[in-house]
């Protein structure tokens, strides 16, 4: 079986039905959505989430290499430093389309409000996609042509990017920490939870490049393949015992909304996407997977093992934001109402359209098709692991 064909095909339907929903979005507007009445944060606000996270965690990955010189890494981090540009591109895309008017985002940069969440957020975001593309940048121009030398620079621009990265990696947490008016999102667990999100949604990923793309006879490959497997499944294991503590304070909480939030993510009207999709196969499936490969590391080499639990816990995890962004607003649209509406337009739940997948599918496989053309031009397919000059030349 031609997987490489496959992998292909698949990415030119999602690029075709990519392209069929920004042609909906163009000639119907946001009615095409499947937002409710209170839900205003769907699908696309969830995958903003979920991307944008994913990328803080591939920079922190990235900084094992290029900033920490961990020797596990070594070879690894512009390849991952790329991941995390391209993953913050399609957070960035899924945002901006979520925007009725997307180009008034300037007036975030033209007329700040600085005593809101969301305006620092956004600046946060750029500034970490600036640091970003300034990195690559300097790790792909040659030394010749630099009128610097390049380790210094990247060494200080990588400094600087870090702690950037670790306010990114929160900055949604904190974000729906301080909205009030959803007790749901108001614990103080959710900027921990994120990052964690994050790193280990990263983590699969990464994992995912190296099964793809990594040289298996790297002397640094084994070593780098179980470090990969300890950190995921530890972080997996953090997860959920995180997990089960929002819940538990949602549901012990005195606080009704809260309560039927929690009872909503396990047993409302999405209970198969927290306990088959996150939980079952995000979690368990995964964690099973990467003790296999633990007790078996010859496992390890096998493309189909990693590419199997990095695609396991980016679902888990991308499913997760939804199911701590939808319910809690559901819930708490309903709590408003002193009496029910009755009025054919009242729409109390929230079902992503057919529009809304296809065009996430689509700017999901124009960033993988803008990932593997630019990491080959750039030579860094196939990843030399444990080699620190490579792609150097």
């Amino acid at each position: 079986m031609n997987w490489k064909r496959i992998a292909l095909g698949i990415l030119i339907l999602s690029l075709a039905a990519g392209v069929w929903g920004f042609l909906m979005l163009l000639n119907n507007g946001q009615q095409m959505l499947g937002l409710g009445s209170f839900v205003v944060w769907g699908l696309w606000m969830a995958l903003y989430v979920f991307f944008a996270s994913t990328a803080a965690g591939m920079f922190f990955i990235a900084s094992l290499d290029l900033l920490f010189k961990v020797k596990t890494f070594a070879g690894t981090g512009k390849i991952f430093m790329l991941a995390s540009l391209t993953s913050l591109g399609a957070g960035l895309v899924h945002i901006l389309i979520n925007e009725g008017r997307p180009e008034r985002v300037m007036n975030v940069f033209l007329h700040p409000n600085f005593d809101s969440v969301l305006a620092w957020s956004v600046w946060i975001y750029t500034l970490i996609a600036l640091a970003t593309a300034a990195i690559l940048f300097v790790l792909f121009m040659p030394q010749k042509r630099l009128p610097f030398h390049k380790e210094p620079v990247i060494k200080w621009l990588m400094i600087l990017g870090f702690p950037v990265a670790v306010i990114a990696s929160g900055a949604v947490g904190f974000t729906l920490s301080t909205q009030s008016s959803h007790s749901f999102w108001s614990v103080g667990l959710f900027p921990v939870l994120f990052p964690i999100f994050g790193m280990s949604a990263g983590f699969a990923l990464s994992r995912i490049i190296v099964a793809l793309y990594g040289d298996k006879t790297s002397p640094g490959y084994p070593r780098l393949a179980k470090t990969m497997v300890i950190s995921t499944m530890t972080l997996l294991l953090a997860i959920t015992y995180i997990i089960g503590s929002v819940l538990f304070v949602g549901i012990y909480d005195a606080t009704p909304p809260t309560i039927e939030a929690a009872n909503y993510i396990m047993f409302g009207q999405y209970w198969y996407g927290f306990w088959i999709v996150q939980m079952g196969l995000g979690i368990v499936v995964a964690l099973g997977a990467l003790i296999k490969i633990l007790s078996k590391p010859g496992l390890s080499k096998k493309p189909a093992w990693g590419l199997t639990v990095g695609v396991l816990v980016l679902i888990g995890a991308a499913v997760a934001r939804l199911n701590f962004i939808i319910p809690a607003q559901i819930v708490a649209g309903a709590d408003f109402l002193s009496s029910p509406i009755v009025d054919g337009r009242y729409i109390d739940s929230y079902i992503p359209s057919l529009p809304e997948w296809a065009l996430s599918a689509g700017i999901t496989a124009a960033v993988i098709l803008v990932f593997y053309i630019v990491a080959k031009m750039m030579k860094l397919i196939p990843i030399r692991i444990g080699n620190e000059e490579a792609g150097d030349e």
